[in-house]
């Protein structure tokens, strides 16, 4: 056993030549996994570029009117994105801040809720704000009938956009800044408590270096995701002075069916993207990872500073929660039950449960085979037999940006073009375009949270495994998965989660035959049908944080030999 990492060592020794053969092969089936998947990504998405462009290239003859509508697209989608960077860079580090320097109970729970965040369906978001925020919201309803005044105030615009904006990403930068902070070292808050720092001078010495490697990536990703948006700005935006590229597309496929321009808008929306895409994939990646939380707090908030803190807290919970207590205080109500036996509902729920159980298995079996050959170049780096590790690095973590380069409503148009060229019909693929659709575009989120973990048990148990001749089956079964359940039920969750809130792929596929549980809920929404909508929001609501909850708890259970 001891010679063979001896002789991974001496290139001179005979005996040394089987073992170092095999370890110099990282080329095996889990390594060309990665590869296959990359290349299917990849393929995909170039297949629908090409489609995309070649439909956007029979331009429409009032080309004028159609430039000044892309700039205006152009300006207004920039506007509104950088504005919302802003407003949840502050809101996230502000509420990072206070939680991670307060020690209370619940803060576990706390961190959850913002983990979950990143998964709530935008649709169920925008519901909760017009019910708090509308014309018959809590607030307007509760000034009058205290105050007796008419809070005269409206959701729709800019105002609406920047506010749900902040609700999603303000939660996913708290989350993401705190894992920064919490990863601060223990050393330097010792030296900081015992220099008996100021709170502005904690925050400029210890915690902003802690923030600020974060910033870059998270502003970027943060942009394309409020560039790209889509449920929120066709049903807070109020009109086309403030529509993006995704509104437009929808627009042009489904109320003008003008497919030539929208895969010219498409194609510009594309074309933005990839000028922010490419300086971002530059950036660490590794400071935009979400891991588990740690409760420890070495140098808690005291005195004046603790309740300012606290204070702070409550006010940003109490913006990122009323929201949600609205959609559960109009989703009950008995009137509402005998709509859950209804024909079109039972089938959008099974379609959506369907459509999105499928979708995150794939996604899951899609991130593993990218996580394992990620683990197999680390071993052979550790082993030091890897063959141009960067390049293939650099490869195997390319779909982590697949969905900022392909938005869901241009992957689903180039699936809905691709459709009408063979002459399917949209009812029978749709089902498997969805699916197919929405494991793509969570591939990135569950990627990046699998690949660290297979990483680092190749980087801990690799030259054991290949001291043990393990093979990679075997590795995976003993070593990889047992050590990586968690991360794999969260995955699992992301996927499932994400899929069954999604509202941009189905807008474009969804009929009165075929339809999820959120586009059911957009057509009630757009026949004034405000009731069922709001059931439908609470259903959805109860199944994203139930499924976020519950899936990785079911991963963590052993079973028994």
């Amino acid at each position: 056993m001891t010679s063979l990492p001896q002789s991974a060592n001496n290139s001179t020794s005979t005996n040394a030549s089987p073992p170092r053969a095999a370890a110099r092969l990282p080329f095996n089936w889990r390594f060309f996994s990665g590869l296959l998947i990359t290349f299917f990504v990849f393929a995909t998405i170039f297949l629908v570029l090409f489609v995309i462009v070649n439909a956007a290239q029979n331009l429409p003859s009032n080309q004028s009117a159609l430039s000044a509508n892309l700039l205006h697209l152009l300006r207004m989608s920039s506007i509104q994105a950088g504005l919302s960077v802003f407003f949840s860079l502050i809101v996230g580090a502000f509420a990072a801040v206070a939680l991670y320097r307060l020690r209370f109970k619940g803060k576990g729970l706390a961190l959850a809720l913002l983990s979950a965040g990143l998964v709530l369906p935008t649709i169920i978001v925008a519901f909760g704000l017009l019910a708090v925020w509308g014309r018959a919201g809590w607030l307007r309803e509760g000034a009058k009938a205290l105050f007796d005044f008419d809070l005269n105030f409206s959701i729709f615009g800019l105002v609406g956009i920047l506010m749900a904006h902040t609700l999603l990403n303000g939660s996913f930068a708290a989350r993401l800044f705190y894992d920064r902070l919490a990863s601060t070292p223990a050393t330097k808050l010792k030296l900081g408590r015992s220099l008996n720092l100021s709170p502005m001078a904690r925050f400029r010495y210890i915690e902003w270096p802690a923030l600020k490697p974060a910033i870059p990536g998270l502003a970027a990703t943060i942009f394309l995701m409020c560039f790209t948006s889509f449920a929120l700005v066709l049903l807070l935006g109020g009109g086309p002075a403030n529509a993006t590229f995704e509104v437009a597309i929808f627009e042009a496929v489904r109320l003008d069916f003008d497919l030539n321009r929208a895969a010219l808008l498409a194609a510009t929306q594309l074309l933005f993207c990839l000028i922010i895409i490419v300086p971002a994939a530059n950036w660490n990646t590794k400071s935009m990872m979400i891991g588990e939380a740690s409760m420890q707090n070495l140098w808690p908030a005291i005195g004046r500073e603790k309740w300012m803190l606290l204070g702070l807290l409550l006010l940003i919970a109490a913006f990122y929660l009323t929201p949600l207590f609205a959609i559960i205080q109009k989703a009950i109500s008995p009137a509402l039950i005998p709509y859950l036996g209804q024909e079109k509902f039972l089938r959008a729920l099974q379609a959506s449960l369907t459509i999105a159980s499928v979708s995150a298995s794939l996604t899951l079996v899609l991130a593993t085979l990218l996580a394992t050959a990620r683990g197999e170049l680390k071993r052979a780096e550790k082993l030091g037999t890897a063959r141009w590790p960067r390049l293939f690095r650099m490869i195997l973590g390319a779909p982590i940006f697949a969905y900022m380069a392909m938005p869901a409503m241009v992957l689903g148009l180039g699936f809905f073009l691709i459709t009408r060229h063979l002459a399917l019909p949209t009812e029978a693929v749709g089902i498997w375009v969805l699916i197919l659709a929405n494991a793509l575009l969570a591939l990135p989120l569950a990627s990046a949270a699998l690949t660290p973990s297979y990483e680092k048990l190749a980087n801990r148990y690799g030259k054991l495994s290949m001291s043990l001749n393990m093979t990679g089956w075997q590795r995976f079964r003993h070593i990889e998965w047992p050590l990586s359940r968690r991360e794999a039920g969260y995955v699992f969750a992301l996927g499932f989660t994400f899929s069954l809130g999604d509202v941009g792929v189905i807008a474009l596929f969804g009929t009165d035959e075929f339809s999820t549980l959120p586009w059911l809920m957009y057509r009630a929404l757009g026949s004034y049908r405000s009731n069922d909508a709001a059931l439908i929001a609470g259903i959805l609501l109860a199944l994203v944080i139930f499924s976020f909850w519950a899936l990785p708890h079911l991963f963590r259970i052993k079973r028994r030999a």
